[in-house]
């Protein structure tokens, strides 16, 4: 599997820089608190039995489970493990929280893996160490990492989470 360009990486590790996994705080209702919120957000509630959660709830934390899984090994990396197992809550929470160009992306992503997606890691492990996909999920890793290059999508994601609040 290829690794993202170093200006890819560059870009992603400054637009992950204002989370509060990093130590950084903002001042409330500033686009960057938004922003920090959707990873505190993710840091609190990211290892918690999901099933007492609602719906959007569920989402935005798939949606962020894919943006970390994506952004630190690719798509290989996102369906080999647990995260993956996300992935269909992630498809039905990604047009309302950011766009259209997010689901083609990601269920074009899934359809490489064949129909119906494989709900078991290890079973899409399995396809995936076959590399015949290899080159399709890199392809797709491209266009996460340019949707990624918009500055606006953490606010967006901390906006959806203070929805959920109201």
């Amino acid at each position: 599997m290829s690794r993202p360009s170093d200006d890819r990486v560059e870009r992603l590790t400054l637009a992950l820089a204002g989370c509060s996994a990093f130590g950084n705080t903002f001042d409330e209702g500033s686009s960057m608190a938004a922003s920090d919120g959707a990873w505190a957000y993710y840091s609190a509630h990211a290892a918690t039995d999901r099933a007492s959660l609602s719906v959007g709830e569920r989402g935005i934390l798939a949606i962020l489970d894919l943006r970390q899984e994506v952004a630190s090994g690719g798509f290989d990396a996102y369906f080999r493990y647990w995260r993956g197992d996300t992935a269909e809550e992630a498809l039905l929470a990604l047009p309302t929280v950011l766009d259209e160009e997010w689901v083609r992306v990601l269920r074009e992503a899934m359809n490489s893996l064949g129909a119906p997606y494989p709900s078991d890691p290890e079973a899409r492990a399995l396809i995936l160490d076959e590399g015949v996909v290899d080159e399709r999920l890199q392809a797709l890793d491209e266009r996460i990492y340019e949707l990624e290059a918009d500055a606006g999508v953490d606010t967006r994601i901390g906006e959806a989470i203070e929805g959920l609040r109201r």
